[in-house]
């Protein structure tokens, strides 16, 4: 594999397993996945964390965009909307106290944030998508 595609590869891997970490690390979100997974086969509350681009910005500078997808079964109707809405923010605090800690990102922003009501198998669910923006610096080496 070329070295700057591997370099690439490492930056994109480190950003993506930072955000896993810091969803996972909440307790309220034990069942955190990386990539696409089955709907039918997943325990609410659940998080994804999935790739969306990754794109060049000149000079040594790439930008890498994930979507962090944090999804509740909603069981009562009385159930709290806005503790769903905390829990979703502190995770994603936690992923981007995660990559303060990676040493090639040099920037990270959260660019939307999406509300989501939905339903499957007649259970309601509510997410929350959160599109985040990390910026990293890729070392190009002469090959």
């Amino acid at each position: 594999m070329p070295e700057l595609d591997y370099a690439l590869f490492e930056t994109k891997r480190d950003v993506l397993e930072a955000i896993e970490r810091g969803a996972r690390s909440v307790d309220e979100l034990p069942d955190t996945n990386l990539g696409p997974t089955d709907f039918g086969r997943i325990d609410y509350p659940y998080v994804q964390i999935l790739p969306e681009s990754t794109d060049f910005q000149g000079g040594n500078e790439w930008a890498h965009t994930v979507r962090l997808n944090v999804i509740f079964q909603r069981g009562k109707r009385e159930d709290d909307y806005l503790v769903y809405m905390a829990v979703a923010f502190d995770a994603i605090k936690q992923a981007i106290q995660e990559l303060n800690e990676v040493e090639c990102v040099v920037s990270y922003l959260p660019q939307s944030i999406e509300d989501f009501a939905g339903e499957t198998d007649g259970n309601l669910l509510v997410m929350f998508s959160i599109q985040l923006q990390v910026t990293t610096l890729v070392d190009l080496k002469e090959i």
